[in-house]
């Protein structure tokens, strides 16, 4: 194997407590702050950094190359029969109960190796 990539998710990167604005670059010098996380008892999002920085550890121990991509949605074939948020939010986008907020999608099937 010489190349994983890894679909984690925006909240690996963007939770922090620093204002996101919109001058904001969002790059790989942007990332969440787990201690931040902790004490907002934001576990959904400790635990994708977590996972995340599991991941790059695991392949720099291995000498694996790892791409991770983080996108705010990620859409494809549910695998349970609920309705999970990134549905929902599509779902009110349609039938106009929204909030405007700044998306980035990113359909599963576009990474597919």
């Amino acid at each position: 194997m010489k190349r994983v990539v890894l679909t984690s998710s925006i909240t690996a990167v963007v939770f922090n407590g620093k204002p996101l604005t919109p001058d904001v670059l969002v790059d790989e010098a942007w990332v969440s702050d787990p201690a931040f996380c902790e004490e907002s008892k934001l576990w959904h999002m400790l635990s994708k950094i977590l996972a995340e920085e599991a991941a790059w550890t695991f392949v720099k121990d291995n000498g694996i190359d790892l791409v991770a991509i983080n996108p705010g949605f990620v859409i494809g074939p549910w695998l349970h029969p609920t309705l999970h948020v990134t549905t929902e939010v599509i779902l009110n986008q349609i039938n106009g109960t929204f909030q405007q907020l700044i998306f980035s999608f990113a359909l599963l099937r576009q990474f597919k190796i």
